[in-house]
């Protein structure tokens, strides 16, 4: 414990204590005066809210990399909100987006240009990252839902009575195309220049598809009724659909077929990202965040500490994601588990029923939530600690003894086995 210096001590002694106890000071005030954001946003592996700082509801996220970010929404009968973050969401501060307008989709192909979409046919644009917004003419009046962009000239936006637009020249231009139904196109996709998907629903949930860039749109068959909120494409073959009552649906061939998956949930799914051909998340009503990093196999839940209904999720990699909702919520997670545990040593190696171990490894995640610790078929029932690379829990009241294989198992998938021998 720090001790001051007493007046028998000499004055270079106390001079060195006083220094060491001021250091002290410094120190714990920084730590004060970190905000309750920085703090959740450093200790990783769960999802926290951040602070938005308004109170609309929020229908759109973009991220361009770990750091720029946009969040926007409002509602017909309050405007507009355009919000940025220049730090990964520790501060969002709010944009002149230039127009009363409500708007409900983004997209940025880099750090300076990005648009926005909503009602009344509304578009915006801007070439310096938001710090100003100017409309451009869609010549339409439905309502935009969402729009997509391959590249900072190749752009698509969809909205109701099957409405799509697209540009080649970064939306000095809009113009019309068709897509082939009556009904409202909820989100549209694209992961290059010609290959796009637009899903909503016109009775049933529809599904559009084009291979030129817009030029033709033809049917898909979803093989599902539900109406369909959200859709996702990591390549020109691999993508998924999200919509009603927790409907999952995926393609491995570009959309020639689609199957269902199972989502283990019945909320209404609202959007679906995917960072890579394998690590995905969907969010929907209520809260519910569901995960997955084998494609779509599995699907499991994930924790998001609110119960706001969820409208929109953007993952630019494995390494962090944000979604957003209802009421100027805006979560983040900057660890979310798309790595395998692995462990590394078991310290002791052996010992009876209810003894203590500790699972040294990597990969565990920062808390446990859903995740747990086996022996062989047994799992832990005390947890002591949990941390992304020290686990410490009690050997199963019901093990067998013998030698058992030690695993952990977290949303990214099982451990490698490690032996433990269960001694009587």
């Amino acid at each position: 414990m720090l001790q001051t210096a007493t007046p028998t001590e000499k004055p270079a002694t106390r001079r060195r204590a006083y220094r060491v106890l001021g250091l002290a000071f410094v120190l714990l005030a920084l730590v004060l005066t970190l905000s309750a954001s920085t703090f959740a946003l450093m200790s990783g592996g769960d999802w926290v809210k951040q602070t938005s700082g308004s109170d609309k509801d929020l229908w759109g996220v973009a991220f361009i990399d770990a750091t720029h970010g946009w969040a926007l929404g409002g509602r017909w009968d309050v405007g507009g909100v355009i919000l940025a973050t220049t730090n990964g969401g520790v501060t969002w501060k709010p944009q002149s987006p230039g127009s009363g307008a409500w708007v409900t989709g983004v997209a940025f192909s880099d750090a300076k240009h990005g648009w926005a979409v909503g009602e009344k046919g509304t578009i915006l644009a801007t070439t310096d990252g938001g710090a100003t917004w100017s409309p451009q003419i869609s010549g339409c009046t439905e309502h935009l839902n969402a729009v997509a962009f391959s590249d900072a000239a190749h752009g698509w936006a969809v909205g109701g009575m099957g409405r799509i637009l697209a540009t080649t020249n970064g939306g000095v231009t809009w113009s019309k195309q068709t897509s082939g139904t009556g009904g409202a196109l909820k989100a549209v996709a694209f992961s290059d220049a010609s290959h796009g998907w637009a899903v909503g629903y016109d009775g049933s949930g529809a599904i559009r598809a084009t291979t030129n860039g817009g030029v033709t749109w033809t049917k898909q068959i979803s093989g599902s009724g539900a109406w369909l909120e959200g859709v996702a494409f990591s390549d020109s073959t691999h993508g998924w659909a999200v919509g009603e009552n927790g409907a999952i649906l995926a393609t491995t061939n570009g959309g020639v077929t689609w199957t269902k998956q199972i989502s283990g949930s019945s909320a209404g799914l609202e959007d679906v990202a995917f960072a890579d051909a394998t690590h995905g998340w969907a969010v929907g009503r209520g809260g519910v965040i569901l995960a997955t990093t084998n494609g779509g196999a599995t699907w499991g839940a994930e924790t998001s500490g609110c119960s706001a209904d969820l409208h929109s999720v953007v993952f630019p990699s494995v390494a962090g994601g944000w979604a957003v909702g209802a009421s100027g919520t805006i979560l983040a997670t900057t660890s979310p588990s798309s790595t395998e545990p692995r462990i590394t040593r078991l310290t002791p190696a052996s010992g009876k029923r209810g003894a203590f171990v500790t699972i040294s490894g990597t990969d565990f995640g920062a808390a446990q939530g859903t995740s747990s610790v086996r022996f062989a078929a047994k799992a832990c029932a005390a947890y002591v600690s949990w941390s992304d690379t020290l686990i410490r829990c009690k050997v199963p009241a019901q093990a067998k003894y013998g030698k058992a294989g030690v695993t952990v198992t977290t949303t990214a998938g099982k451990s490698n086995a490690v032996t433990f021998t269960v001694k009587r």
